[in-house]
């Protein structure tokens, strides 16, 4: 098959890249041995997708069986901690199939870690602490709730204002495509376009606190029920970091996999079956333990000074 570029088999990262991206894996693997963290391998490919709504996964079919590519470790490292092993990692390659440009691959790069008898306020802390370690001071860590922080930017309360008063406030240039009876999709269009991008410059910014209905794997606050002990951490603009204490009650952790089996169908995607693996696990018992997500790749972007993913990697999915 002709190409229509004949220089698409070299790499898209530079050699320093490339030399700064293997200095970077060490660092965090020789932050997370200083605290007895282990590092454990785990399937890329699983008999079960994930029940979230707002993730697409990879399917294939195999000689005996379906089967998909993961999106995240994280039912997998929780298996292991039912099991015993203790505070851990994962730091690999996910896959998900969703929108695709300058921050967003398909495939990435992922660091995943356990801590056992940690809430996530003292975990997001000791995130800080590595993200500090890795691109350098970023400032000191400001926390805001996910409420404040729409109370500070747009003046209105997301829990409680009527869901026409988000809408009112895109701009309409951005309204195409975008569902404007839907609370949860608006919640998400404020973070991910407006919010964000604003914040971190000068600090850390940890936004704590989110809607009980967008963190299924989370705990709710004892003393308010409609948040989740769920943050988020971003620096210089860019999301690095999704965190929260776990939920670890089986009912439900089984009725919220029902809810998003719900939505799933709402927004007319396809059904998935929860993991029945994991849902055992929980039955098992899971320690009291909260857990972080981080994309190493967007890490890689802030320390490097380059604009795209794609230039973090040696072959981004255009080149695979």
């Amino acid at each position: 098959m002709a190409r229509s570029d004949p220089d698409d088999w070299r790499p898209c990262a530079a050699t320093d890249t490339l030399k700064l991206r293997a200095d970077l894996k060490a660092r965090i693997r020789a932050f997370l041995s200083e605290r007895g963290i282990l590092e454990v391998d785990t399937p890329r490919i699983s008999s079960s997708a994930v029940t979230d709504p707002q993730i697409s996964c990879f399917a294939g079919v195999g000689s005996h069986s379906r089967f998909w590519l993961i999106p995240s470790p994280e039912f997998h490292l929780k298996r292991l901690l039912a099991a015993g092993v203790g505070d851990l990692y994962s730091f690999g390659p996910v896959f998900r199939d969703e929108e695709w440009g300058l921050l967003h691959e398909p495939e990435f790069t992922l660091l995943e870690y356990y801590r056992l008898g940690m809430d996530g306020e003292t975990l997001a802390l000791e995130v800080a602490g590595l993200l500090t370690r890795l691109i350098g001071p970023a400032g000191p860590v400001e926390r805001i709730s996910f409420a404040q922080l729409f109370e500070r930017e747009l003046g209105i309360d997301p829990f409680v204002a009527p869901v026409q008063a988000l809408w009112d406030r895109v701009d309409p240039e951005h309204r195409s495509g975008l569902a404007r009876d839907d609370r949860g999709l608006l919640w998400d269009f404020f973070l991910g376009n407006v919010f964000y991008p604003r914040l971190g410059w000068d600090t850390i910014a940890v936004i704590h606190d989110f809607p009980a209905e967008q963190a299924a794997l989370a705990r709710l606050r004892s003393d308010n029920l409609k948040v989740a002990e769920r943050f988020e951490i971003v620096v210089r603009g860019l999301e690095l970091a999704n965190g929260y204490h776990e939920l670890t009650d089986p009912a439900e952790q089984a009725k919220r996999f029902q809810d998003e089996r719900s939505m799933r169908r709402r927004l007319g995607r396809p059904d998935i079956e929860p993991d029945a693996r994991y849902l055992a696990a929980l039955e098992a018992g899971l320690p009291d333990c909260s857990g972080v997500a981080i994309g190493f790749d967007r890490i890689v972007l802030l320390a490097s000074g380059v604009k795209s993913l794609a230039q973090v990697v040696a072959f981004p999915f255009a080149r695979a």
